[in-house]
């Protein structure tokens, strides 16, 4: 899946080592940090299929740091960085990616038995749904107009990814998905049964972390059977049981 994903990326213009967007000059104007697309997370566990194959879609990649140089942008060396050479224990457990494995965690240890927060890592993907970084101040979100060109990469993107399951995270992410699916069912307002490249996918929307309140509402303790983070991960393990190559 890594190699076929640095296919599609080159395909798209959208290759940290090859990048040909013909969105640049517009999406650059005015950036002294401009940098070119970041590919997505996509963890060993996640290509191997033997776990549902469940996706994070957020915002654009936010940091500039010299580890995410053009070579290290790449799939190959995205997916070494996050399982390899990122200390999960240093993570702010009030920030973005902590919570990403939090919430990744409550899904997949219905499908991985023993499974730690900390190794959550090895069995989800994580994709922006803008793939460049403006470079702004303290990681502040990219402008809309790149959200709105990179809608056009992102079909390629999720044909190559065939995730099981999508979490949006933050209101772009949540229009990218709305502009290229149709809804087959709602389970709840912010579950819905999408279909996708002719392939029925459990989406599930999230309030990025940056928005508190949202955010620490939706995964609070309700009624006081169980947290919204467990309730989610429940209706994930009812959707992909009903599957059939994850039946039985």
């Amino acid at each position: 899946m890594i190699d076929e994903l640095e296919s599609t990326y080159r395909r798209q213009g959208i290759l940290a080592t090859d990048f040909t967007c013909r969105h640049k000059n517009q999406c650059s104007a005015g950036c002294d940090k401009f940098n070119e697309a970041k590919s997505a997370f996509v963890s060993s566990g996640y290509a191997s299929g033997a776990v549902p194959r469940l996706l994070f879609l957020s915002l654009d990649p936010g940091s500039t740091d010299e580890e995410f140089g053009p070579e290290a942008r790449l799939p190959s060396q995205v997916r070494k960085y996050e399982e390899f050479t990122r200390d999960f224990a240093r993570l702010n457990k009030a920030r973005h990616w902590y919570r990403t494995h939090q919430l990744a965690w409550y899904i997949l240890k219905r499908f991985v038995p023993g499974l730690v927060i900390g190794e959550a890592r090895m069995y989800f993907a994580h994709a922006n749904s803008a793939k460049c970084n403006m470079g702004k101040a303290q990681n502040a979100k990219a402008n809309s107009i790149l959200f709105q060109n990179c809608r056009s990469h992102l079909p390629a993107e999720l044909a190559t990814l065939r995730p099981d399951v999508i979490v949006t995270q933050g209101s772009e992410a949540k229009w990218a998905i709305e502009s290229i699916s149709a809804v087959i069912a709602t389970l709840e307002p912010k579950v819905k049964v999408i279909s996708l490249e002719g392939r029925e996918i459990l989406w599930l929307h999230t309030y990025h972390p940056r928005y508190f309140k949202g955010f620490y509402a939706q995964m609070a303790v309700r009624s006081n059977i169980a947290t919204g983070w467990e309730l989610l991960a429940d209706q994930v393990f009812e959707f992909i049981s009903r599957q059939e190559h994850y039946a039985g």
